[in-house]
């Protein structure tokens, strides 16, 4: 079974194709998308803006990461099923589309990050409030997240814009069928 097999059967499914074919359904989840994306990352960017020690100076970092920790985490989960319900409705198309996989590898490099400071960064954001200045994997921490944060949206939003070259695409599926 290949990759493109499964991302139509995926589409296929009768939850994508309810998403796909309902009018309102398609446009209330991508709202939803759009909205946990400038929520979620206005949130984001004041976490970032605070380990980097340019933004909200009057709050320490530990009541910036921790106030906005759980709002945080619903929005991610909330965006990333959105985000998953729109792929799946259009997943052979997406199959093909390299701003699509571009998206997707920035979110493994979002879960790479997590994994690199959560345990120094964002699980004891108390003990940055200790020291006198703030550690440089604080702000390495944040200046990764900014880019990856920037790029997610950018790159989501180009998935839209791609046109694929339907003459290779076509020579492509000749090939295969000889």
């Amino acid at each position: 079974m290949s990759l493109y097999s499964i991302c139509d059967s995926i589409q296929s499914s009768g939850l994508m194709t309810h998403v796909r074919e309902t009018p309102w359904v398609y446009p209330i989840i991508m709202s939803i998308h759009v909205v946990c994306i400038a929520v979620f990352g206005g949130m984001i960017l004041m976490t970032d803006l605070r380990l980097l020690g340019v933004g909200l100076k009057d709050k320490t970092v530990a009541e910036v990461v921790g106030g906005l920790r759980p709002f945080k985490r619903i929005g991610f989960v909330v965006m990333v099923t959105c985000g998953l319900l729109m792929a799946g409705t259009e997943a052979p198309q997406y199959y093909r589309n390299p701003y699509f996989w571009t998206k997707m590898a920035l979110l493994v490099l979002v879960g790479v990050h997590a994994m690199m400071f959560k345990s120094t960064v964002y699980d004891h954001p108390e003990e940055l409030d200790k020291s006198p200045v703030l550690p440089t994997r604080a702000k390495a921490a944040a200046a990764f997240s900014l880019i990856l944060w920037v790029s997610l949206p950018v790159f989501g939003r180009l998935i839209a814009y791609y046109e694929p070259d339907e003459s290779k695409a076509s020579q492509t599926a000749t090939f295969v069928l000889k």
